[in-house]
């Protein structure tokens, strides 16, 4: 091949690369400063090719109480710039580039400044000076480190990589935190080595100064937010003792840890405490009282058993003293959380929002024609198998079902404007997390959606709501061809459409409509789904208009039911549609005559709108997304055979309507597992296990 040709044939450089990464390197200059200088000293002094403990300069620069000691004072900052060995310059200068470099992409580079190097000069000097003052108590590794010179910016990282986790959206800021959190509190107990120090003290130094640097990207500080944050950190209390008792475990005959040798022989009480603490964890999760008072109970007992050993061991100056001092302020503190925050453990078994301020139907219905619909599927919370609960000083109610502990809210919630509803949304979810149950928001509207937004609250567009403006509507255009035939093809055939209320229909209709749904559930393994759909029951409610399509010989060629949208006042403004079914041979074009014809009659009638609803667990045109919705979609998948919902919502697309977002809203990450066990109940909720795996088993074939 020539040159010319080598050319040629070679691949045009991308243009928006290179520029892409110099704006990339335009915003995070202190990193690229901080690493750049790295290697320029690693040079100048050749730590990038021998060991840097061997150089003269190592105890000039190098930090810890040592220096301190010895008043060199600046050793902080140089010492920040270097690194032991040279193979460690790739972790250290690739790791602050990595991690500090999206701490300044993500908070700006002040914030990633202040936070990096405040957590690194905390993380260096907190350590020096803890380490001085425990090696007086005798402790051996206290003393050991403390003779420890060390160099290295990686407790500024943490801090960093802990700043930046909190400012994440949900999940994310729970998943990082805790990553996070458990590496270094397991780095320290499994090795103990001065770095390992610096990386905690850094790790709290990022948790202090988090509010300060991130400020409203923390979010609200509400009393929810507040019970969970209490109840996740007395569990993880107990979980992370259990990670301590299998540490040691695993640790047999080490010393070099802070909790020094072990023998590791006493394994059935290892595994008895490890059960014990994560039982405790999980109960404590939930804010179940139960658990509350047993973990107060075994925390005093610790808490009196350690300070007897602390005692015996200062009267007897044994070396196991520290280690014991440090056991009983742990659980001091464990204690005093349990009592302080007593009221975020107030949780009984199968709880659920108080009983006592629930609304019949009867009442929600009449709530719902006085406030009005928020929500144009407001009228699925008045249904049979949903409680509506309602606070002592608000107007209005939530309807939701609870599952597998998980309070699962049906749309959004119905108030007094979007205000009231705001407070709704607030006041159940903390009502929820005082009992001790997760809260989701399914099929909600961009208003609740908002409100997730300024909470930090994990949101997932679960469907899109065909929408159709009624007013003006007319079947014209290439567009409404399909619907033009379908009409066209109805009236050749002599297939009308009624609009009635099904309860009025004489007996025969009535068995035809109920045959149609019978033989179209026969259809499928899986018994008839509820919670956003209805069937023949919710039908025959007065309220409710029914379509039917109806042939000259009297026979019901399908049928869809229409529930009512009202506005303030009672009035009702539009329709939701809601059962959409047809015989097995029935005319072709069933179901675009039964929708188009009701759309007709209820811009004839001055509604302002028509709901065609949002196809369950159908994310329509919209790429499949990751994470609980990834979840979501696998689930439709299975579904898909069985229920159709893909093919609904590319059906109603046929009508010309506006997609209106549906969300999936979950207040709290550490509920994400089981939100989908939650959703399967509400839409099966009578399923047993054979049903599911008969209709796996048919969706395959």
């Amino acid at each position: 091949m020539t040159e010319a040709t080598a050319e040629a044939a070679a691949p045009p450089p991308t243009a928006s690369t290179t520029p892409g990464l110099l704006r990339t390197a335009r915003r995070v200059p202190f990193t690229l400063g901080v690493v750049a200088l790295m290697l320029v000293l690693g040079v100048v002094t050749g730590a990038l090719w021998s060991p840097f403990e061997d150089h003269p300069w190592f105890d000039v620069v190098a930090f810890g109480a040592p220096a301190f000691a010895d008043g060199r004072w600046w050793t902080p900052v140089t010492g920040s710039l270097f690194a032991l060995e040279p193979w460690e310059y790739v972790a250290v200068a690739g790791v602050f580039l990595l991690l500090v470099g999206w701490t300044e992409l993500h908070l700006g580079t002040r914030r990633a400044v202040v936070t990096a190097v405040t957590c690194q000069l905390v993380g260096v000097v907190g350590t020096a000076g803890s380490l001085a003052l425990l090696a007086r108590t005798g402790w051996d590794w206290a003393e050991r480190l403390a003779q420890v010179l060390d160099v290295g910016f990686s407790a500024g990282v943490v801090g960093a990589v802990t700043v930046t986790a909190l400012s994440l959206a949900p999940p994310w800021r729970f998943r990082l935190s805790a990553l996070v959190a458990i590496y270094v509190l397991v780095a320290l107990v499994a090795w103990g080595g001065i770095a390992d120090v610096e990386h905690v003290v850094g790790w709290v130094a990022g948790l202090v100064v988090a509010r300060p640097v991130l400020g409203p990207r923390l979010g609200a500080r509400t009393r929810a937010g507040r019970v969970q944050r209490d109840r996740a950190t007395a569990a993880g209390y107990f979980a992370i003792s259990a990670l301590l008792v299998v540490l040691t475990s695993f640790a047999a005959g080490s010393a070099a840890g802070p909790l020094g040798a072990t023998t590791g022989d006493d394994w059935p009480t290892g595994i008895i405490a490890v059960t014990v603490d994560l039982v405790l964890a999980v109960g404590l999760l939930r804010g179940r009282r139960a658990w509350w008072r047993v973990a107060l109970v075994l925390t005093v007992l610790g808490v009196v058993s350690e300070a007897l050993l602390v005692v015996a061991a200062a009267a007897f100056e044994r070396g196991e003293l520290p280690l014991y001092v440090l056991m009983l302020l742990l659980d001091v503190g464990a204690l005093a959380l349990l009592v302080v925050r007593r009221t975020s453990f107030r949780a009984r078994r199968k709880a659920r929002p108080s009983e006592a301020t629930h609304l019949d139907q009867d009442g929600a219905r009449a709530t719902l024609r006085r406030l009005g619909a928020g929500q144009r599927l407001a009228w699925m919370t008045t249904w049979d198998g949903s409680h509506r609960w309602v606070p002592d000083d608000q107007d209005g109610y939530v309807a939701y079902q609870a599952h597998a502990g998980v309070a699962v809210v049906l749309t959004d919630p119905v108030g007094d404007g979007p205000e009231g509803r705001a407070e709704l949304v607030d006041a159940f979810v903390g009502a929820a997390s005082a009992a001790g149950a997760g809260s989701c928001f399914f099929s909600a509207s961009e208003e609740v959606a908002a409100i997730a937004r300024a909470r930090g609250w994990t949101l997932v567009p679960v469907a899109q709501e065909a929408v159709i403006d009624l007013p003006g509507l007319e079947f014209r255009g290439k567009k409404w061809q399909d619907v033009r035939t379908a009409l066209n093809q109805a009236a050749k055939q002599g297939v009308g459409h009624r609009l009635v209320r099904l309860a009025e229909e004489p007996p025969e209709v009535l068995a035809q409509v109920q045959a149609i749904s019978e033989s179209w559930l026969g259809d499928s393994d899986l018994p008839e789904m509820a919670f956003t759909l209805g069937g023949v029951r919710e039908a025959l409610d007065p309220e409710v208009r029914v379509g039917l399509a109806v042939d000259d010989d009297g026979r019901v060629h399908g049928v869809t039911s229409w529930l009512p949208v009202h506005a303030p006042g009672g009035e009702v403004v539009g329709w939701t549609l809601d059962v959409m079914r047809r015989a097995p041979d029935s005319f072709r074009y069933t179901m675009e005559l039964l929708i188009a014809s009701a759309l007709t009659e209820f811009r004839d009638e001055g509604a302002l709108e028509a709901s065609l609803s949002g196809s369950p667990l159908a994310h329509g045109d919209e790429p499949s997304p990751g994470g609980v919705d990834a979840v979501l979609d696998r689930l439709a998948a299975r579904l898909e055979p069985l229920y159709g919902f893909e093919s609904l919502h590319r059906f109603k697309m046929k009508f010309q309507p506006r997609n209106v977002p549906l969300y999936l809203v979950v207040t709290e990450p550490a509920t994400l597992p089981l939100v989908g066990l939650a959703l399967v109940r509400c839409y099966l909720p009578d399923v047993r296990a054979r049903e599911l795996v008969a209709a796996a088993r048919s969706s395959r074939r």
